[in-house]
């Protein structure tokens, strides 16, 4: 039988591993769960792969973090207000472009399209790339 203080334990346990996790996202920015694993590997001791992955459910289903669909790329982000994603073709980092800098504009004739969102990806240059000539 688990007593009382045992299961205040496991969820202050549980909360301080879902912190970390949220911790080292917001940290990286963008992350594959491979980046992020050997980040959190790297700086913290004791967090199993299934506890990453559970807490990463979990910060999910929290609307805390949001996973994406970059190119060929899942990867997980926090939670941000609107905006889009630059991918550098060169250092492969993806940086946030904020909404109000782009200018969207889709002209759909009256086909029955119902569009509710859009999410843009541009690939190009970021400015350290460019500033190495490359």
């Amino acid at each position: 039988m688990i007593r009382v203080g045992e299961v205040k334990a496991m969820q202050k346990r549980n909360t301080n591993q879902k912190h970390i996790v949220y911790d080292a996202l917001d940290y990286l920015g963008h992350a594959d769960t491979e980046k992020l694993i050997a980040y959190i590997n790297e700086h913290y001791e004791g967090i199993s792969l299934a506890t990453i992955y559970r807490n990463l459910a979990s910060l999910q289903e929290d609307n805390k973090i949001a996973r994406r669909k970059l190119g060929t790329m899942d990867v997980y982000e926090t939670v941000k207000g609107k905006h889009y994603h630059l991918k550098c073709r060169v250092c492969g980092e993806i940086y946030d472009i904020p909404a109000e800098d782009v200018s969207v504009s889709l002209n759909v004739n009256d086909d029955g399209y119902e569009i509710e969102d859009v999410d843009v990806i541009f690939y190009g240059l970021c400015r350290n790339c460019k500033n190495l000539g490359n």
